[in-house]
């Protein structure tokens, strides 16, 4: 894929971010991105940790930043294929420090490999500067999609 064709699917993956139902995940994350490079197959996007996301212990639940990661490395999978969706594999997450409520997370992810059937992927997570996540994923790139939900 063309760097031109990489900054065209990630800003159609935005678009298409921003269109999602007011209910969806990405909205309840107030996902944003920030900065994505081709050369380094990589992409930045910012998060806000907010009241709907807070545990028994007064912090975001680990779930959420598991969500966050799995929508940035999906939206870099857009960028670098020439399809929307690519459905997860794998995803693990490595919860270092508790997020406090109210805080923005920043995730920076990256390409590992991406090869024709299957993308492998690392991130971190950082509020502020400090550390408080990591996350590797594997997506399935779909030749072709199936869609599996067939109402309308």
């Amino acid at each position: 894929m063309s760097k031109e064709n990489f900054e065209k699917q990630i800003r159609k993956r935005m678009e298409q971010l921003d269109e999602i139902n007011e209910h969806g995940i990405f909205k309840e994350l107030k996902g944003t991105v920030t900065d994505f490079n081709y050369d380094t197959k990589s992409l930045t996007m910012t998060f806000e940790a907010t009241k709907f996301h807070e545990n028994a212990f007064g912090i975001m639940f680990g779930g959420s930043l598991a969500g966050m990661f799995d929508i940035a490395f999906g939206t870099l999978t857009a960028g670098l294929g020439d399809y929307s969706v690519a459905p997860t594999v794998q995803l693990s997450t490595t919860f270092l420090k508790g997020i406090p409520t109210g805080a923005t997370v920043r995730t920076e992810v990256e390409a590992v490999s991406t090869g024709k059937t299957i993308m492998n992927f690392v991130g971190k997570a950082y509020v502020g500067e400090e550390l408080v996540g990591s996350a590797s994923g594997t997506f399935m790139t779909p030749r072709p999609f199936k869609k599996f939900n067939t109402e309308k």
